[in-house]
């Protein structure tokens, strides 16, 4: 009688029966549903519980002010959140932040190595961004070939236009050796952290 009076209570707080994740994807389809607040309680529940995916919908919610009151230092600290755990767009998004100063004190090398980091994961936005930098030796330290590299990526993943003037651009400031080392690199690059 006693296992079964302790699995009656560890059920009704919810601690027996199979663990459901929490994820940015259910709390997506309740937010579908037009249920907005009961999508944003989801998502504070999830990101609670370690989900990046909701942690980074919290911080665009807070940022965008839709349904909530905007609030910077709420969004930030969701987007950092998502971002330890190597969410791409939280990664992105927090370099834009401190790439131009919004809601923190501008921090160029920060925001190179979080746009270095997401670029690593093969976000396209990432990717042009740190190309940018690469070039130019703002925020991370200049090295062309991987300059152009990223750029290479970046312009496969949709930022066809922007990358296409970069590169060539590039392209007539560097050896026919560098950009074939750039071209090979692109033509390796397996998305992951190292």
């Amino acid at each position: 009688m006693k296992a079964f009076s302790i699995i009656i209570i560890m059920a009704s707080l919810g601690l027996a029966g199979p663990a459901v994740a929490l994820s940015e994807r259910e709390g997506q389809d309740i937010y579908q549903r037009g249920l907005y607040k009961e999508a944003l309680e989801y998502w504070k529940k999830a990101a609670a519980a370690g989900d990046a995916g909701s942690a980074y919908r919290l911080s665009e919610e807070y940022f965008d002010a839709k349904i909530v009151v905007r609030d910077i230092e709420l969004a930030t600290q969701y987007l950092e959140q998502a971002a330890k755990k190597n969410d791409p767009r939280a990664l992105t998004d927090l370099a834009a932040m401190y790439d131009y100063g919004t809601g923190v004190t501008q921090d160029r090398a920060r925001a190179g190595e979080l746009y270095l980091r997401a670029a690593k994961l093969g976000m396209p936005a990432a990717m042009f961004n740190v190309a940018s930098m690469l070039e130019t030796g703002e925020g991370l330290a200049q090295d062309k070939i991987e300059a152009y590299k990223f750029y290479l990526l970046s312009h496969d993943q949709g930022f066809a236009p922007f990358a296409r003037k970069a590169l060539e651009e590039m392209a007539d400031k560097m050896t026919p050796e560098q950009v074939a080392d750039a071209e090979s690199r692109a033509d390796n690059f397996i998305p992951s952290l190292n």
